[in-house]
């Protein structure tokens, strides 16, 4: 790894973790704009390096998040504009390098007061990211199944508005998950285009968890032997079937409403 006056050792290491497009061997990541860096920072990850260039700010919250994380000890280091941009073009003057990873299911209890949205093997980081925040906003926990690294992709990161941090998620493979259902995990629904029963006459009297398969194979055999009811979202359209963040985030408001509704 080569350094120059322009572009310094520190500098290089980060052009490598955006090149990577994900978290690295030792769990560093990288982190572009307001909202993922004050996510972060509000839920306590630490910080290695955070890098400014305040031309770019897009609020006074710029500022006031550099500010807050100087507080606790994290030196900004500001670059001239250029190199700025080299790095990203969508940050608002804003980068973190921080230190993360998502705990195995195993690792800490799956809340079971919540829905829990089960991923398997998406191919999208896009989705993934929007699913999470689908998550935040609807009171729902997420499992990753066969696409860790995807959870750390910059779309996937960008997608999820920081809710990454502040969401209960777990990662898994597909044998451990389905054993972890299998031996007293919540009841599940498996989300199909052409199910025999329909999301609408789904009792929802506890917190269920729900299979969302990959955007073209769907949900994978294997779990059809631990789901309690194979199910479809109603539609009066053309089309039978919706992307896989559109029908988690029906799914969770489902659960939301009717178990609202039945309080």
């Amino acid at each position: 790894m080569s350094a120059s006056p322009d572009r310094p050792r520190w500098l290089e290491e980060v052009h490598v973790l955006r090149q990577r497009k994900g978290r690295d061997d030792v769990g560093r990541v990288l982190l572009e704009g307001l909202r993922c860096v004050s996510a972060a920072a509000s839920a306590g990850v630490p910080v290695e390096t955070l890098i400014i260039a305040p031309e770019f700010y897009s609020s006074e919250r710029c500022a006031a998040v550099v500010d807050q994380l100087s507080g606790i000890g994290v030196r900004p280091r500001r670059v001239r504009p250029r190199q700025f941009s080299r790095l990203s073009y969508k940050a608002e003057g804003l980068l973190a390098v921080v230190r993360h990873r998502v705990p195995a299911l195993g690792e800490g209890p799956v809340p079971r007061d919540r829905p829990l949205v089960i991923l398997d093997a998406l191919s999208d980081p896009g989705n993934l990211g929007s699913v999470l925040r689908a998550a935040n906003a609807f009171g729902g926990s997420v499992l990753v199944v066969e696409g860790t690294p995807k959870l750390y992709h910059p779309k996937a990161l960008r997608a999820s508005m920081g809710a990454l941090f502040h969401t209960p998620t777990f990662t898994a493979d597909r044998a451990q998950a389905v054993r972890w259902i299998a031996g007293g995990g919540p009841p599940l629904l498996t989300l199909v285009p052409e199910g025999p029963d329909s999301l609408d006459d789904v009792a929802w009297s506890e917190p269920l968890a729900c299979v969302i398969g990959n955007e073209k194979r769907g949900v994978h055999p294997d779990w059809a032997d631990v789901a309690s009811a194979s199910v479809s979202i109603p539609m009066t359209g053309i089309v039978d079937s919706l992307n896989a963040a559109t029908s988690a985030s029906l799914v969770l408001w489902e659960c939301r409403q009717r178990r609202a509704g039945a309080r």
